[in-house]
């Protein structure tokens, strides 16, 4: 299997993206927290982060019922899929197919044709961050979708 080496960039944005998601994730609870034992400033060394909220980023938590998945398709920044429950497949152009399962998240660079859905017999809940808009390519083969994933 081709191994991917991440540029630096794509590497900060995965990490940032996270970052932002588990903030915003924790939302009323993390402004208690802090408010109850102090503001941000308290917990970094340094100025504390701001953030940073862009039109350009997207988010979702979607779920994707058995059978279910999107044509091939790229975004400019990239995207970022963190699979919560259920099961699914995921692939890039030219590469194997590979399962999506919980706890294991799938970064794919910009400008990288792909595709993503639910497992044939098992729904999908991930939540998605991209950025820089999509572009659309043809529906995913019946043929293609149906192969056995790797792990």
């Amino acid at each position: 299997m081709r191994q991917h080496r991440m540029p630096i960039r794509e590497i900060t944005l995965l990490a940032v993206t996270i970052a932002v998601i588990v903030w915003i994730g924790n939302g009323q609870q993390s402004v208690a927290a802090v408010q109850s034992t102090g503001t941000l400033a308290d917990f970094f060394t340094g100025p504390p982060p701001t953030v940073v909220d862009s039109d350009e980023i997207g988010k979702a938590r979607v779920r994707l019922t058995a059978g279910a998945r999107a044509h091939w398709h790229s975004h400019g920044w990239g995207q970022l899929l963190l699979p919560e429950e259920g099961r699914g497949r995921f692939q890039i152009r030219g590469e194997s197919l590979r399962e999506l399962v919980p706890g294991e998240p799938v970064f794919t660079g910009g400008g990288v044709m792909h595709w993503h859905g639910a497992a044939p017999d098992e729904s999908l809940v991930m939540i998605a961050v991209q950025g820089g808009g999509a572009e659309w390519g043809e529906p995913v083969s019946d043929e293609v979708y149906l192969g056995e994933p790797s792990r």
